[in-house]
């Protein structure tokens, strides 16, 4: 009588927390914000996350990627502004293969603009799940150019320079305190995206492999059935939509920010064929990857 073998089965490491780095920013307490131009950001992978203890703003000249910001996973790409307060933990990392590159600003609104307004200066609510953190040129020009005139002044510093940028900070608060709010997420939703944190850091990582619904559930220590039902809870589509939605958001960047063909790009994003990048390009965007640069373009 002959024993057949058991199949092995492969055993998935549940993946570590990204280790949590504290970078203060010395701020003048006379003047407290400051900018640091010419940036670079390189394609490596995010494997810490940092948490400053003022509010950070960044523009993006040229490039694009991802930006992880705590549970979140925002793709990026050039006239786009990063908005994160003190209470978020994030880093950066630009599309395969590209560099981006950044202007920063930091800032104590607080002792920036209470003389205008005391209730505008609190950054404290630019967080969580129902923030977006990433704001694109298109779709809110008003913040770009904002920030964009803050990095001037802070460079050129030229006369009064000092009362512009207050006045500007003045002026960034009230239109972000003007976005749309959503309600603040209940304990028990903060608890679940902390669940699926394991699951988010990977898929940012590794976008490109192809989606293991069961591997991912072992990272967050979670049986399939019961991943699959708290992703759609927390994130509002399945695992499998929320990769490929990742993957098309990272193909329009490099569509828009690089010179590489359509089936350069496909293949970037870990698509196997150019036929099915073009249908799920398609379905998401509602148009050809050639039309949509062409129009971002013109």
């Amino acid at each position: 009588m002959s024993l057949q073998k058991k199949p092995k089965t492969e055993q998935i490491q549940p993946s570590p927390p990204l280790k949590i780095v504290l970078w203060p920013v010395a701020l003048d307490p006379l003047l407290p914000i400051f900018a640091h131009t010419g940036y670079v950001q390189r394609d490596r992978p995010i494997r810490y996350l940092h948490l400053h203890d003022c509010l950070e703003l960044g523009l993006c000249h040229h490039g694009s990627g991802v930006f992880m910001v705590g549970q979140k996973v925002l793709p990026f790409r050039a006239g786009d502004v990063s908005v994160i307060n003190h209470t978020e933990v994030h880093l950066a990392q630009s599309a395969p293969g590209t560099d981006s590159e950044w202007s920063w600003v930091y800032l104590d609104p607080i002792r920036l603009v209470t003389t205008f307004d005391a209730t505008i200066a609190d950054a404290t609510p630019f967080a969580g799940v129902g923030f977006g953190n990433i704001f694109d040129a298109r779709t809110y020009p008003e913040i770009g150019r904002v920030v964009q005139r803050l990095i001037d002044e802070l460079t050129t510093r030229a006369s009064h320079y000092a009362t512009a940028v207050r006045v500007l900070t003045a002026e960034l608060m009230t239109l972000l305190h003007r976005l749309p709010t959503t309600p603040q997420e209940p304990a028990e939703a903060a608890f679940v995206h902390d669940q699926l944190a394991p699951a988010l850091q990977h898929l940012a990582g590794h976008f490109r492999d192809p989606v293991d619904v069961r591997g991912l559930a072992a990272r967050c220590h979670l049986s399939p059935t019961h991943f699959r039902r708290l992703f759609l809870r927390a994130i509002g589509k399945t695992p499998r939509a929320y990769w490929l939605d990742l993957r098309i958001r990272m193909a329009t960047s490099l569509l828009q920010a690089t010179g590489r063909s359509v089936l350069e790009v496909s293949q970037d994003v870990g698509f196997d064929s150019l036929s099915s990048f073009n249908r799920q390009f398609l379905k998401a965007i509602r148009t050809t990857p050639r039309a949509w640069r062409r129009s971002t373009r013109t």
